[in-house]
Parts: structure tokens; sequence; C-alpha cells
């Protein structure tokens, strides 16, 4: 038995420079950083900077930013925005709280508001292909005063308006492939669209490339946080292709069963996984290996430890 890792798994550019931001701030032990929402859809790597001192807050938390200031006994609080972006209020309200603002957002989503915000200035109707409540869409719809709409199902479609001029953009780390049936299905309804690719170049790669290495493997583990949308699409391509495929966060939760029969264990992660994850299922999986614990000879019952 083998183990492969992916060698296109791992976090995109934009959510490492989120995190290097973050290790910045931190170095030397300060405590005075805080970042708004998880900074990435990964329970372990929020751990690991947790424990480093970055703490998350949330948006019904921001009133308590002064109180938290005087309890730090620091000068002035900084707060960070993650990669996936925040509308213009949120920087707003920020400022008035009078934290030091690190601007994380990926450069990508960058220029998906920046595209939003003018083509809503032209008086085009803006339409976001995209999940209606995740941070990144919520941050684009902010930079079009609101205005943008997200289509995330076939119904919500019937809420377009029809016959005006339209732009149809996506969210960058959608499926290439859900982003072009929906913009088909705006096109077929609403009349001529401008159609803009905003997809992340990164998750397109991944896609394109993820067949060939899925079929590699007997059994491939897909590594990544239970909430991220990203590794949840990873996890169904992968699935499609080969139907052992299980979508985990920790060794802990791999089941021994799983490998019964198998010669190759293939290892994916997502963009929102941190290589150092990834290395320890390799390790770990490897190590296994040469315990006799997985493999043609090794008994299979029970979990992993």
């Amino acid at each position: 038995m083998k183990v492969i890792l992916d060698p296109r798994a791992g976090i995109c550019g934009g959510v490492r420079r989120a995190i290097r931001l973050a290790e910045q701030e931190l170095a030397g032990g300060k405590r005075n950083i805080f970042v708004l929402g998880d900074i990435i859809h990964n329970e372990r790597e929020v751990e690991r900077l947790d424990r480093a001192g970055l703490k998350t807050i949330h948006d019904g938390e921001l009133d308590t930013l002064p109180e938290l200031l005087e309890q730090s006994g620091a000068s002035q609080l900084k707060v960070l925005v993650r990669a996936h972006g925040e509308p213009p209020e949120k920087f707003a309200k920020l400022a008035g709280l009078g934290v030091e603002i690190i601007d994380g957002t990926c450069p990508v989503v960058t220029r998906s508001q920046d595209l939003a915000r003018r083509y809503r200035q032209l008086g085009f109707q803006v339409v976001i292909v995209g999940k209606h409540n995740h941070p990144e869409t919520i941050g684009i719809v902010g930079h079009t005063g609101g205005r943008a709409k997200v289509v995330q199902f076939d119904a919500d479609i019937q809420q377009l308006v029809v016959g005006v001029p339209t732009m149809v953009m996506a969210q960058t780390t959608i499926s290439p492939r859900v982003f072009a049936g929906m913009a088909e299905k705006i096109r077929a309804c609403v009349g001529t669209v401008e159609i803009k690719d905003t997809m992340c170049r990164f998750v397109v790669r991944r896609e394109q490339k993820l067949p060939s290495f899925a079929r590699q493997a007997d059994v491939i583990l897909v590594v990544g946080g239970h909430k991220s949308s990203n590794t949840i699409m990873l996890a169904a391509a992968c699935r499609a292709i080969n139907p052992r495929s299980y979508h985990i966060v920790s060794v802990d939760e791999i089941d021994l069963k799983w490998f019964e029969d198998a010669k190759v264990i293939g290892v994916t992660g997502s963009a929102s996984t941190p290589h150092w994850l990834l290395q320890e299922f390799v390790d770990t999986l490897e190590q296994w290996v040469a315990k006799g614990r997985i493999g043609a000879k090794s008994s299979t019952s029970g979990n992993t430890r």
C-alpha cells in the first residue's frame, strides 16, 4: 500500500496571505489581534491560530470591542478582515469603533467587489451566482449598496428583472460547472446578459485536474473544514469519480475499514486546507502502513486508534 498526496492540494494564495498577515501581527506574543469571523473555514487551522493569540469576533460582538480594548491593556486593538472580504459598512463600523483595520481581503475578491460596484453604477442588474449566506457574496452585495441579486437555486432566477441590462458574475470559489449551468439559465430567463468569469483560477484548475488524481487512488481522503463550501464541493467531485471518498478534517475521524483491499490512498484538500494538515495525514497514514495497521495483511477492525 502507498499514500499519495495531490500536488495541487492546499490553501490558495488569498487565504495564505490572510494567514501570513495574522502571523506577522501575532509575532512577539501580541494579544490585541482579532479577526472578524473565522479566518479560514478549517477548524484545525482556526485552533492553531487561536493558540497563538488570534481571537475570533463575530458581527454581534463588534460593540464589545471598546471593552475588550480596556481589558487587554493595549493602546489599540487590531481587527483583521479575512480573505472573504466585507461590505463597506462593516469597514465604516470598525473605523468608528477606533480599531486598526488590517485588510486581508483576497485580491481576487476585491476585483469582484470592484466589478459589481462598477456595473451597478452603470445601471446594470448585477447577479452573483453563489451562496446566499456566504461571507464573500454578502461582501460583494454590500459593494452594490445591497442591490445585487444572489442566485443559488433555480427559484432565485424568478426574482430577476427581465429585459434590463444584466451582468452575471460568480462567487470566486464556486464550481465552474455550476456557474456555467446557472449562467445559461439566467440568460434564458432575462435575455441578453454579460457573463463575467470571476472564479478563482486556483479553484478552476483544481477541478480540472482533480479527475486524473482521483483515478490514481482506491480510497481518497478529502481533508478540509466541515463548514468549507470549497471542501464540500471537492468531496462531491471526488465521490462522483470514486465512491470511496471521505471528507474529514482530523485523523481521528478515519475508519480503518475504509482501506480494506486498497493499494493506493490519495490525500487531497481544498483551498482552505493548510499544507501542514495535509502532511499530518500523509505522515500518519505512512506510519500506519509501516506498522501494518493498514494494508493487505492488516486487520481493519475498529476505528483509528
